[in-house]
């Protein structure tokens, strides 16, 4: 797996998805359309190798890798907050 050229707003949708378990919320939280979020997703399901999030009855329920996935991605995108703070300041 290569992150040096991931794209960080789809780890913003990985974040939204995972807080939602849903991809419709998850597009009306970050203001995008359902189609945006799932392209979205299928990018990064295919940067991490992974199906991330699958169907179960209204929710979508994280894989086991997802979970994995969840600190590291929530800790840098907190990470990448705090720095746009920093260089705002």
């Amino acid at each position: 797996m290569n992150f040096n050229n991931l794209d960080l707003n789809l780890l913003v949708v990985f974040d939204s998805i995972f807080d939602e378990g849903s991809i419709t919320k998850a597009s009306e939280k970050l203001n995008l359309s359902q189609s945006a979020v799932s392209n979205a997703l299928n990018r990064l399901r295919y940067t991490m190798k992974d199906d991330l999030f699958f169907r179960s009855g209204d929710r979508m329920q994280p894989t086991p890798a997802a979970l994995e996935f969840v600190g590291p991605i929530k800790k840098a995108l907190e990470l990448k907050q705090q720095l746009d703070l920093w260089d705002k300041g």
